[in-house]
């Protein structure tokens, strides 16, 4: 089969390994559809460890490394698999060690996956993976119904929380970014409010959905919040949690990511199968993986969203000259 390997900084390959045949409690996993995750894109391309600047990863990746937000068809199933057969549509819910999505085929385990009903696409299911982590993020506050919220930048996360939690039953979400041309892109799609951070005026929130990290980001909510902040994105630098937040009693605590349960699935299908939670805006770029480089940069240039890519049909496409 064919997959994507980085092989070193700002290079990549399109090589041919041997597809794997499911263990017995794996099943196998044809990719229709695969969609970056552009953080761990641009540092695995740019040289750079996603969680450690200052260190390099160790070239060559995993073949399909990073890739892990897409959907696919069963078409193998090891013995002792009980809940999926050849013919279900699954999408990933687990960031595999290892091999990686940006291929033809993958094996997952059960708990790896979720089943897809009839009426979710591919488009909508390929970053499950990120709405299951956004969603485990979010129901850290406990009930959020009738409460404020303001969620802190427009990237995929941000799109998505923005959403899910509006349709968990905030009374009010207010999203902010930096940048005016994703603002006036998120608003022009009618999922929320969107607003530049130097814009809130004097309007405060009951609680506070970091997806940024960078420091200022988080204290700028921490500053706006009267009860509850959570930080989602990957913290760099130092915050001040001073007397003032102290004596208001203002709840600061990290992401903390733990296993995704039925209820919290049935959650996860229930906002975007029923409630209309827009996952398919975060797919705005189609580049093949074999164009990759093309990818890269549009993420860098934050000209896309999220890239994604066919692999059946994009490499039979360039086998084909098309």
């Amino acid at each position: 089969m064919k997959t994507l390997q980085i092989t070193g900084e700002n290079a990549f390959e399109i090589i041919e390994i041997p597809q794997e045949q499911p263990q017995e409690d794996q099943v196998t996993v044809r990719i229709e559809i695969v969609s970056t995750c552009p953080r761990w894109d641009m540092s695995m391309m740019g040289g750079k460890d996603m969680f450690d600047a200052s260190k390099q990863p160790d070239y060559p990746l995993p073949p399909g490394f990073p890739g892990h937000e897409m959907a696919g068809t069963v078409v193998a199933v090891g013995s002792k698999v009980a809940s999926l057969k050849v013919g279900d549509r699954v999408a990933a819910l687990e960031h595999l060690l290892g091999n990686g999505a940006y291929a033809e085929y993958l094996n997952y385990r059960e708990h790896e996956l979720i089943k897809l009903p009839d009426n979710v696409e591919w488009k909508q299911a390929v970053s499950f993976e990120l709405l299951k982590c956004v969603l485990i993020g979010l129901l850290q506050f406990g009930e959020i119904s009738g409460k404020s919220m303001v969620v802190s930048g427009l990237g995929p996360a941000g799109i998505l929380a923005m959403q899910a939690a509006r349709l968990m039953g905030a009374s009010r979400v207010v999203a902010i970014d930096i940048t005016q041309e994703r603002i006036d892109f998120v608003n022009g799609l009618g999922i929320g409010v969107a607003k530049h951070a130097d814009e809130l005026g004097d309007e405060r929130f009951d609680l506070g959905y970091d997806c940024v990290g960078a420091a200022a980001s988080v204290q700028n909510v921490l500053e706006r919040v009267d009860s509850h902040v959570v930080i989602f994105g990957v913290l760099k630098g130092e915050i001040r949690y001073g007397g003032h937040l102290w004596f208001k009693g203002i709840k600061l605590e990290s992401y903390n990511y733990r296993s995704f349960g039925a209820s919290d699935q049935a959650l996860l299908l229930d906002l975007v199968a029923n409630k209309g939670l827009n996952t398919v805006c975060l797919q705005t770029h189609h580049v093949p993986l074999y164009r990759y480089h093309e990818t890269i940069e549009l993420l860098k240039k934050q000209e896309a969203i999220k890239v994604y890519a066919y692999p059946p049909t994009d490499f039979a496409a360039a086998a084909e000259g098309r």
